[in-house]
């Protein structure tokens, strides 16, 4: 197939709405297993809950908050999806020489669980919520609270280090080889656009309630992004085990599964439920 081909204007929005759906997932995936951590959480320490799609609201008293209750239900959610984040990569490693639409899934929900982690000790830390609310009752000095945002924010540059190359072999779906001539287009159809509309998506979503994580995320993971665009201005070549171009498709089961979930989820968790 022909370069000018390839490299069309139908190919080029093929491939972002695949990863934009791919992104959709990748983020109520991540999101909602930090609401359901914060509920199991709390029904460990048998606090009634409430939740709906974007809030879960604890019946219990201020002073009736403990240390072990604070640092448990706020630190477990973004805990658990940064060990997620490292399955993710994980199962994108096994899977990364086959022409899988399911890659830059994978290495979506990696890139959103590290900068759950990481962005709410930098982020949530200077605001004191998510993560911040545990740092703050462990009674940190400003030192000792500066470190830990240091931390937060190393941690997203070592994400940018660690991901770098994954998120350039997210290519082989749809390419044979990445070099100077494919990369713009690879780049922007794959990571830029995917993270402007799905960042834009996600706020959406949760409108009119849009809390502090959904109206700041979007920083840590734009900080991730520009790093892997930079560290890759050589534009360094790749090339893929294959005998044939892949076709450049719509992947019909992504898309279809993050409209139903972005609207289903929306609707379904629109009125409070109650957990006992």
């Amino acid at each position: 197939m022909k370069t000018q081909q390839i490299l069309s204007r139908k190919n080029f929005w093929i491939i972002a709405l695949n990863s934009t759906a791919s992104f959709v997932l990748a983020y109520l995936l991540a999101f909602y297993i930090n609401q359901l951590l914060l509920i199991i959480t709390a029904s460990m320490f048998h606090i009634p809950v409430s939740f709906n799609w974007d809030k879960v609201w604890f019946h219990i008293e201020a002073y009736q908050w403990t240390h072990d209750m604070v640092t448990t239900i706020f630190s477990a959610g973004p805990v658990v999806n940064f060990l997620l984040g490292f399955i993710s990569l994980g199962a994108f490693h096994i899977i990364k020489e086959e022409k899988s639409h399911l890659n830059i899934f994978f290495i979506w929900f990696s890139l959103i669980a590290f900068n759950f982690f990481f962005g709410n000790l930098l982020i949530g830390n200077l605001f004191t919520k998510g993560m911040g609310y545990v740092l703050q009752w462990m009674y940190l000095s400003d030192s000792a609270r500066l470190v830990v945002a240091l931390i937060g924010f190393f941690g997203l540059i070592l994400t940018a280090v660690l991901l770098r190359r994954p998120v350039l072999f997210t290519a082989n779906s749809y390419f044979n080889h990445l070099d100077e001539k494919n990369f713009p287009f690879f780049f922007s159809s794959q990571v830029i656009i995917p993270f402007i509309s799905g960042s834009i998506l996600s706020i959406v979503y949760f409108i009119p309630n849009v809390q502090f994580q959904e109206r700041y995320s979007w920083i840590g993971l734009a900080l991730i992004l520009f790093l892997i665009f930079k560290n890759t201005s050589d534009r360094e070549f790749i090339y893929f085990d294959s005998d044939e171009t892949p076709s450049i498709i719509i992947s019909k089961p992504l898309v279809v599964m993050a409209f139903l979930l972005y609207f289903s989820l929306r609707l379904l968790l629109n009125q409070p439920h109650h957990f006992f």
